[in-house]
């Protein structure tokens, strides 16, 4: 409407058109009143999806620390590892190298023990027959002595022992 339509326009008329206007007016304010919740909750939400997206990088970001901390134990572990078998087959070959030297020095010990028992055998043998021999030759009449009383006691002579 126009200017000059209004001023045609009766009092009971502009009443009807400003109580439709303030009806309309009202209208209008709760339609703008539901649409600004509408707003906030809509900004609530987008709010809560946005904390909820920061809550789940800082969650992934927990997660990517635990893991590179893990990565990173499990690395040290294997690192230790790998050093603990180096240093026992260290210690391994130490202790095989020195049980092969006191393997030697044993042999070598039970050489020499035995060359020497050899030697002791050899010579209480030796001494063993002269002193036979010594006895044989002052006891010549023991052998008839013994079968004379009745002992059949034979002692070798000195040839029988030589030629043993």
């Amino acid at each position: 409407m126009t200017d000059k339509e209004i001023r045609h326009l009766g009092k009971t008329e502009l009443l009807s058109i400003l109580r439709d206007q303030e009806a309309e007016l009202e209208q209008l304010r709760s339609q703008i009143s539901k649409l600004q919740s509408k707003i906030e909750e809509q900004t609530i939400q987008m709010d809560k999806c946005g904390s909820i997206a920061e809550a789940s990088l800082q969650v992934n970001q927990v997660f990517q620390a635990a893991q590179a901390a893990a990565d990173q134990y499990l690395a040290n572990v294997r690192e230790k590892e790998a050093g603990a078998d180096e240093a026992a087959r260290r210690m391994e070959s130490e202790a095989q190298k020195r049980a092969e030297a006191k393997i030697q020095d044993t042999e070598m010990r039970c050489k020499q023990l035995e060359a020497e028992s050899r030697k002791k055998a050899v010579a209480y043998w030796t001494a063993l027959q002269v002193q036979l021999d010594q006895f044989y030759r002052s006891h010549e009449g023991l052998e008839e002595m013994l079968k004379a009383s009745g002992f059949n006691v034979q002692i070798p002579n000195r040839n029988e022992t030589d030629t043993k």
